[in-house]
């Protein structure tokens, strides 16, 4: 029994010394968006990955590296660095690598954050690329990410005037006439909403509507954008973390990403849960043959 004990206690030992049992103090990628553009020579991808900072101080200086690879043959097709700079705490940041591919296709996207050398963040995820649109196609409507701006703050700072300016981007042909719509919710009986009708939107254009909320500056907001084509939504996204207004700087643009409903976020696995879920598994096992044990005699 003492052997069986101690092999427990290694084991959970293992698993707290190596970092798997803690909150979220890292530098994580909370969500990628990828554009493609036909081009003569090809297809161009333009991709954002968004990168936070849980660390309780600030970052080094990062690099993102991003790499294009053929599934097939698990061959890099396309890659490129790029400086982000420094992340204050608690704060994220965002930064464009435009790369391109020769052919349509299927293809993977392989996003890492260095910090002097160091790896901090990965992420991976599959892209489709298209032919480039032909007549008569129809759309295809990407909402990418939303720019929100204090624009002035009034009643002794308890209201403020907000622009949020959703992205747009048609990666199929030209679309019908497009209205964005965009909801602040504070909870499920007090919500505000706005839209704003931008017309057609064509092959490949890239776009950003706005709307202009007057509403209250101390209340904590979760964000929805819809994109409603000939009356019917083809998108419904949500920004991936709730914005406190009164933490936001006047006059100071924020870029939040957008996620489409339905779509996993890289944030949603919690390193701490699965060691918890690990740990118990390893609990119940030992557990069960104490109990084992102790039946036979």
């Amino acid at each position: 029994m003492e052997i069986r004990f101690l092999f427990f206690i290694l084991i959970l030992s293992s698993i707290i010394f190596s970092g798997c049992i803690r909150e979220y103090d890292n530098i994580v990628i909370t969500s990628v968006d990828v554009m493609s553009s036909p081009q003569e020579d090809g297809t161009k991808l333009t991709i954002t990955p968004y990168v936070q900072n849980n660390l309780n101080v600030d970052t080094g200086m990062l690099t993102l590296k991003i790499k294009i690879r053929d599934p097939s043959t698990n061959l890099i097709v396309a890659e490129k660095d790029s400086e982000i700079g420094y992340i204050k705490s608690g704060l994220s940041s965002s930064n464009s690598i435009s790369l391109t591919v020769a052919n349509p296709g299927e293809y993977g996207v392989e996003v890492q954050v260095f910090e002097g050398g160091k790896l901090r963040a990965q992420n991976f995820l599959p892209v489709t690329v298209k032919q480039k649109p032909v007549p008569g196609q129809p759309s295809d409507i990407k909402l990418m990410d939303l720019n929100l701006v204090v624009t002035k703050i009034y009643n002794d700072g308890s209201g403020a005037l907000v622009d949020v300016s959703p992205g747009i981007y048609n990666q199929g042909g030209d679309s019908g006439p497009l209205t964005i719509e965009v909801t602040a919710r504070v909870d499920p009986y007090t919500e505000y909403t706005k839209s704003d009708d931008i017309g057609i939107v064509k092959a490949s254009e890239r776009r950003r509507s706005k709307v202009t909320f007057d509403i209250p500056r101390n209340r904590e907001y979760s964000f929805t954008v819809k994109a409603i084509e000939g009356g019917k939504t083809v998108i419904s996204t949500n920004v991936i973390e709730k914005v406190k207004l009164n933490e936001v700087k006047y006059n100071t643009p924020m870029t939040y990403p957008l996620v489409e409903e339905g779509k996993p976020v890289a944030t949603a696995k919690s390193p701490g849960f699965e060691a918890a879920i690990a740990v118990a598994g390893i609990l119940l096992i030992y557990l069960t043959g104490r109990i084992r044990k102790t039946r036979r005699y």
